[in-house]
């Protein structure tokens, strides 16, 4: 417990000092505590205390991933239809671009492919996180969280019906692995549903009052968690889905929107100070060229998709350029993978120094880059002094 409340301490002070720059959201300050906290640092976060801080971080993430899937209302979609085609083409573009790039780069066309596919997704957490704290709203906000959630939905299917055939695990029949994959896509989107279904008539029961909403959609949250689990199936797909359909089938407006605020500062400290204690800087060097290649590739893509549908998106290219920069946080892949690692050792392992590369560039530079987008935007609803 000491070292656990030590943690928040450290972290909620490191968010202060960073904020202390107007460009700097205070995320990074608790990723650069988890660095110091970390196995890159003093080594405080390791055995009990980071299991303990990993079920917070799944309880954050959750959360975070909720939060975004509420962005997707597919009436408003249906309207601006050009969001969809933009965040397809770009799907389609990072995953060309990245697997040419890497397998330019000498990796092989399995992990490249795979690579590809997993880069298609703009980070989750640091979005939302960004867009609540500088209250954004608008054309540019709207559209980035959107693209986000959505990317994430198409980058999480994409990597399952593809595992199965680009996985090198030697033996196993790849009949079990397709199984596998259907059986991880199916039953996310079936958990969703069901606890879609058991959420709104007890929200219903319950009546539109804010504080016994918050906690029945904490309860359901956690609970979603706990058979994610179970069924080993990919929490952040899941929760996605369950956002997205309490979002768009609650006709009666049962579900109240519900801003989780001062009660989600706790997960979210816990979130990042974990994820900044699980970068990993020496190996940086030895890949630096590859993660180089994936995020420039990655960023060309975005960036030629949101321009490529911005006239008629109605998009100023000032909009545009700046949510190009919004979309650049890459998602942290290795969450969605999390469920299938026993299954797939050997592919994960041959990944996760990519990845983990990737995470170091993208989780510290990424927030920075969002939060400068949304303030360039104009649409940041939190007063900003000057450094």
């Amino acid at each position: 417990m000491l070292s656990f409340g030590s943690l928040l301490l450290f972290g909620l002070v490191g968010g202060y000092l960073a904020t202390k720059n107007r460009w700097m959201p205070r995320i990074t300050g608790y990723l650069l505590v988890g660095l110091i906290l970390g196995s890159e640092g003093l080594n405080w976060l390791s055995g009990d205390v980071l299991q303990l801080a990993n079920i917070f971080a799944d309880i954050a993430i959750a959360l975070v991933v909720y939060q975004l899937g509420r962005y997707v209302d597919l009436g408003w979609l249906r309207r601006e239809k050009w969001l969809m085609a933009t965040v397809m083409s770009g799907a389609l573009l990072c995953f060309a671009l990245v697997w040419g790039a890497l397998e330019w780069l000498g990796v092989g066309r399995p992990l490249a492919m795979l690579a590809g596919v997993l880069a298609i997704g703009t980070s989750p957490s640091i979005v939302i996180v960004v867009v609540r704290d500088l209250k954004a709203e608008g054309m540019v906000t709207r559209r980035l969280a959107a693209m986000a959630a959505i990317s994430n939905v198409v980058a999480l299917l994409a990597a399952y019906a593809l595992m199965p055939a680009l996985a090198s695990e030697g033996p196993m029949p790849v009949g079990i692995l397709a199984f596998h994959a259907l059986y991880s896509l199916g039953g996310s989107l079936l958990l969703a549903y069901v606890t879609y279904r058991m959420m709104i008539p007890l929200a219903r029961m319950l009546g539109r009052q804010r504080s016994r909403q918050f906690v029945l959609v904490i309860a359901i949250i956690t609970l979603t968690i706990g058979a994610a689990y179970a069924l080993q199936l990919p929490l952040m797909l899941t929760m996605l889905a369950f956002a997205i359909l309490s979002k768009n089938l609650d006709l009666q407006y049962d579900l109240m929107e519900l801003e989780f605020g001062i009660a989600s500062e706790l997960f979210v400290v816990i979130l990042f100070v974990t994820i900044g204690a699980s970068l990993r800087l020496p190996g940086l060097y030895t890949i630096g060229a590859l993660v180089a290649g994936l995020l420039c590739a990655r960023a060309v893509a975005m960036g030629a998709s949101v321009a490529l549908f911005a006239r008629p998106a109605k998009l100023k290219w000032r909009q545009a350029a700046l949510l190009s920069l919004g979309t650049l946080p890459m998602a942290e892949a290795a969450l969605g993978l999390k469920q299938i690692s026993y299954l797939y050792p050997h592919t994960i392992a041959e990944l996760m120094p990519l990845l983990a590369g990737t995470l170091v560039v993208s989780e510290l530079l990424g927030p920075i880059i969002t939060q400068f987008a949304l303030i360039k935007s104009g649409e940041c609803g939190r007063e900003l002094s000057e450094p």
